[in-house]
């Protein structure tokens, strides 16, 4: 019974999680086209994110998206070791935006 209710909880995170990728699909959006980069090291990409959304302010939280996003958005978003031992996150700035837009709101 207790691993249900677990199980049932951890569904409901995962779905609000989910809820709030497109915010953070914009959010990841604004930081690569306002810096012109194609590439970021996580821990600025969650600094970033943290700065400028001001309803997360949970560091684990904005990690967990981030996988989130990587796993339906594997085409747009994604992360590299680097040989600096950070972890560098790549986005395609060919993809359609409209169309990550409608993949993230239909896994809701």
């Amino acid at each position: 019974m207790e691993e249900r209710d677990a199980n049932v909880a951890g569904a409901r995170l995962r779905k609000k999680m989910i809820a709030s990728l497109p915010k953070l699909f914009d959010s990841i959006l604004l930081i690569f086209q306002s810096g012109n980069r194609s590439v970021i090291t996580k821990q600025e990409l969650i600094h970033k994110i943290l700065s400028c959304n001001c309803s997360v302010i949970d560091r684990n939280e904005v990690e967990e998206q981030l996988e989130l996003m990587e796993e339906l958005a594997p085409d747009w978003i994604f992360r590299k070791a680097a040989a600096t031992g950070d972890i560098l996150y790549r986005v395609n700035k060919m993809s359609s935006s409209q169309e990550i837009r409608q993949r993230l709101a239909v896994a809701v």
